[in-house]
């Protein structure tokens, strides 16, 4: 292994919406602010501790901020109960929601009453949980296209429209099989494509020996 050479892709880092977050609590702390986030800023146990180790502890609801720290909203999101929670409570906030997230909840809130939302992702991840907390209206979360194609949507025939979006970290080629079947099942659909950069265009964040290996 004398030879090894390491190649880190020129994209190689944090997606631009946990870089924005991360920034935000750099910017804060050199403020001189207390802070904690609502939740693991990434999923990334050595990235998380060593904000804990500068202060910067997770709480999972804001009235565990008993020490009426900044709390920050990571990339992820949050329902819109959980701005009411924070207000309520008087806890001064930094909204870290990444701006790809904020499009679809955008798209959630405008849903209307006799429409019908649905989320292509993860049910227990924080970012579809914060999605499906922004629709005053009906929602519906698949895990994929299985799922989805079993799914007897004409029970909602009478809706006026079927909005289809996905989970910003959702993959690209499950998403468009999702897309396929929502064209066939639904002729009231609308589809938004959510799905962020950084994910579907995953070559970009692998070195070029293995996008075209010789």
């Amino acid at each position: 292994m004398k030879n090894s050479k390491i190649t880190v892709a020129k994209t190689a880092g944090f997606c631009f919406g946990v870089q924005r977050a991360s920034d935000l609590i750099e910017q804060a702390l050199a403020e001189g602010k207390k802070v904690c986030t609502l939740g693991p800023l990434i999923h990334n146990r050595q990235f998380v501790e060593g904000l804990e180790k500068r202060g910067v502890n997770v709480i999972s609801s804001p009235s565990e901020n008993t020490d009426k720290k900044q709390v920050v909203i990571r990339s992820h999101g949050v329902a819109k109960s959980v701005y009411r929670e924070l207000e309520e409570l008087g806890c001064d906030f930094i909204d870290a929601t990444c701006p790809f997230v904020e499009k679809i909840h955008r798209i959630a809130s405008s849903v209307k009453e006799d429409e019908l939302l649905v989320i292509i992702g993860d049910k227990n991840h924080p970012e579809v949980q914060g999605i499906v907390g922004h629709c005053d209206f009906e929602s519906k979360v698949f895990s994929g296209s299985e799922e989805l194609e079993k799914f007897d949507f004409g029970t909602f025939s009478s809706k006026s429209a079927v909005i289809f979006v996905a989970q910003t970290t959702f993959q690209k080629n499950e998403w468009e099989k999702c897309v396929s079947i929502a064209k066939k099942v639904c002729t009231n659909a609308k589809i938004f494509d959510t799905i962020c950069n950084a994910t579907h265009c995953v070559s970009r964040r692998q070195p070029s020996w293995r996008r075209s290996p010789k």
